[in-house]
């Protein structure tokens, strides 16, 4: 998470959402910065309403914006499954490297404790009515427009790098698994549709 006091803009950093490419880039235009360890790096919306807004707005420098990326929600999961597969972690449990796409689908949506760890994209953004309090959400898919949206608001150019890319990995998901998969992930698609495309 990014908090830009001058721009009064806060950028929440989705997990596997180009994150990593737009604190690098956001970076040294801001005042505070939560990186580096994912628990603080991807504080969900709730969270930083609860505990950083209002150390910000005490001080001084409120209102604020809020962004973040929201990435198409399949894609999203497969790009977990993909993180998951690295050598770095084939030992421990959450690793999928000998998992394939519909087990680790079936599994996410029994809600199995060494796969829905990842949450769930919904819960990134919703504010405590359950409702997406997030200021301005794009879609992953069209960064271009999202990095016209931050070098408007930042007043410079950016040149977003593809940093942190996972393992590649078949997509392979059975049809039947894919339509109870899209229809468990209902709350994510009524976000996804609804997020700016320009």
């Amino acid at each position: 998470m990014l908090i830009s006091l001058n721009k009064r803009l806060t950028f929440l950093a989705m997990p596997k959402a180009a994150s990593t490419s737009i604190e690098m880039a956001l970076f040294p235009y801001c005042d505070i910065a939560f990186i580096n360890n994912p628990r603080v790096k991807h504080i969900r919306y709730r969270r930083y309403k609860r505990f950083i807004l209002p150390y910000i707005d005490q001080s001084g420098f409120g209102p604020l914006e809020t962004t973040c990326l929201f990435r198409e929600p399949v894609d999203w999961l497969f790009s977990w499954y993909r993180y998951r597969s690295r050598d770095k972690i084939k030992a421990k449990p959450q690793s999928t490297a000998n998992m394939s796409f519909d087990d680790f689908v079936s599994r996410y949506m029994d809600e199995d404790a060494n796969i829905f760890d990842i949450g769930r994209t919904s819960f990134f953004v919703i504010g405590h009515d359950g409702i997406p309090a997030v200021d301005h959400i794009y879609r992953y898919e069209n960064l271009p427009a999202y990095t016209k949206f931050l070098e408007s608001r930042f007043e410079e150019k950016f040149d977003l790098e593809h940093l942190n890319e996972s393992p590649k990995r078949d997509f392979a998901l059975s049809a039947p698994l894919k339509t109870q998969l899209e229809q468990f992930l209902t709350p994510e698609y009524d976000i996804y549709e609804a997020a700016r495309t320009t």
